[in-house]
């Protein structure tokens, strides 16, 4: 049910924000230029735009200026095998938990996300995790994000 009522809130933000005549720029600012410049129009509204970030982890932020709505979206895939012995090797947000991957299947997955527009607050902000196969998140845990 509550896929339903997600999908009938985005069917409704989707008819209030719709403009037949959109046009959006989108600025992906990079530590390091050059920064990345997507144009959105009517004509490419339904095209997927995309660019790879230089580094990860790494301080990015997007300026989106025009009239319309604009999806953005984030994605990290990073697929790394484990150390037996401790975690060192394993990039700082993504580790197992106790240190040897082969006894345990526990992995925790630590994010932080923030709004810092000119705005007290956004719209709307939507945080899709993807568990690897194999891997169901922790039930209470749902309850931090």
């Amino acid at each position: 049910q509550d896929t339903v009522v997600a999908l009938q809130a985005l069917a409704q933000y989707g008819y209030l924000t719709f403009s037949k005549e959109s046009l959006n720029t989108v600025k992906v600012n990079f530590i390091e230029p050059p920064s990345k410049t997507f144009q959105v129009n009517d004509k490419n509204r339904f095209l997927l735009q995309q660019a790879s970030l230089p580094t990860t982890p790494g301080n990015y932020s997007v300026e989106v200026n025009g009239t319309g709505c604009v999806y953005l979206q984030v994605s990290k895939l990073e697929t790394q095998h484990c150390p037996t012995e401790n975690y060192s090797g394993c990039p700082s947000s993504l580790f197992p938990f106790p240190t040897s991957c082969r006894s345990h299947k526990n992995l925790y997955i630590f994010s932080h996300f923030s709004y810092t527009g000119n705005r007290k607050t956004s719209n709307m902000a939507i945080i899709d995790v993807k568990m690897l196969s194999g891997f169901v998140p922790v039930r209470s845990s749902l309850k931090k994000v």
